[in-house]
């Protein structure tokens, strides 16, 4: 057998504000109990023992966020709400890494709309497709269950639980519907998604300069389905499942 570099993929919400459709509403992170909980996640993370932490940040600030990171080691950086410096910073730091790595790209490449604008078109023009695509968000966010207290590990797992990882690249993959016979609304959006999935998964790659390597990606939910194809279609890595590590 060959051996071939590890990859160990969590997909998370983000803890700070972003474009999203679907945001997560946490109280405040930076409260006693919030940062006892997210050291939990972190203490669990690290029994993975990474050797390199890939973080959803543009490639273009990838000094500026190692600057961070070396004055976070330091004591010279105070963690802001993100899971970028919450989680990813705690776990590299604790391990002792020299540097993390920034593998994002945000650029308009080949899209043309944004999943918003995308959103908008299908509630006024197909509304009987829009429920079909997007009513689930609703249906399983927006309820009491859905907004009573929950820990951070919880929340962990509710990002990771197979099925809803299933039904994000289901519901991305349906917007492939949206539109008519020859006008194709949904795809303005959604090959710009498949871009920005292989520009990730390609500088991935990139920082896997070893077989002994360890990567871990920590990347918003709704990738995680489309990556783990991608890095497993690849041949390139071998796939530790994240359900190893939050329970």
């Amino acid at each position: 057998m060959i051996n071939k570099p590890k990859m160990l993929v969590l997909g998370t919400f983000h803890m700070r504000s972003t474009p999203d459709m679907y945001k997560t509403e946490i109280d405040n992170l930076l409260s006693q109990k919030r940062q006892q909980e997210i050291q939990e996640v972190v203490d669990r993370l690290k029994k993975y023992k990474p050797t390199k932490i890939a973080l959803e940040v543009e490639t273009k600030l990838n000094e500026r966020i190692n600057l961070q990171f070396r004055q976070f080691k330091t004591g010279n950086f105070e963690l802001e709400v993100n899971e970028v410096h919450q989680v990813g910073f705690r776990i590299a730091a604790d391990l002792l890494h020299k540097e993390i790595y920034a593998i994002d790209w945000m650029e308009q490449g080949a899209g043309t709309r944004s999943v918003g604008e995308i959103y908008e078109w299908t509630k006024a023009h197909q509304p009987e497709l829009f429920h079909s695509i997007f009513g689930w968000i609703q249906t399983k966010h927006g309820t009491n269950e859905a907004n009573k207290y929950k820990s951070i590990l919880d929340m962990y797992r509710d990002c990771n639980e197979i099925a809803e990882i299933r039904q994000l690249h289901a519901m991305n993959i349906n917007i492939a519907r949206i539109g008519y016979i020859d006008q194709y609304i949904g795809m303005d959006w959604l090959i710009w998604w498949y871009q920005r999935n292989l520009i990730l998964f390609s500088n991935v790659a990139r920082i896997a300069t070893s077989k002994d390597d360890r990567i871990l990606l920590i990347i918003g939910g709704s990738h995680v389905q489309i990556l783990n194809q991608f890095f497993a279609e690849s041949d390139l890595f071998e796939l530790d499942n994240i359900q190893n590590y939050i329970y």
